[in-house]
């Protein structure tokens, strides 16, 4: 359940998942592996949390996506990566703030470390996941 001292409903849902935190399922859809067991259905103000922790791992996870690969996507095209940079960049911002307040448990740091579909040796050699 969100809010726990568990990782948070989000990421274990995508851990769940083939282990890829880039799974993505609408969360009404697989508000079902939160119900509770006997039976009874999730409250608004339980759905709400749980979208909005969903909402805030989404954010940190693009803003490691483009920690990783901003720089290839200035060099390619200057003006598109500047139009982005600060909604990732922001948006991170306020998830991590949201999150912290919220008691939402982030794993940043895996976050930062995925490989982005690099091998291994790859990511090793470009100074990422080790």
């Amino acid at each position: 359940m969100p809010g726990t001292t568990t990782p948070s409903a989000s990421t274990a849902h995508a851990q769940s998942r083939n282990n890829s935190p880039l799974t993505v399922t609408p969360p009404r859809a697989s508000v079902a592996l939160l119900a509770p067991a006997d039976g009874d259905r999730l409250t608004e103000a339980q759905l709400m949390r749980y979208e909005v922790e969903t909402l805030c791992s989404h954010m940190l996870w693009l803003r490691a996506w483009w920690e990783r690969h901003g720089e290839g996507i200035r060099a390619a095209d200057r003006r598109a990566a500047a139009h982005v940079h600060d909604h990732f960049i922001d948006g991170a911002g306020f998830a991590r703030a949201i999150a912290r307040q919220a008691g939402f448990i982030m794993d940043e740091q895996r976050m930062r470390d995925y490989s982005w579909g690099r091998s291994f040796q790859t990511g090793r050699a470009s100074g990422g996941a080790q």
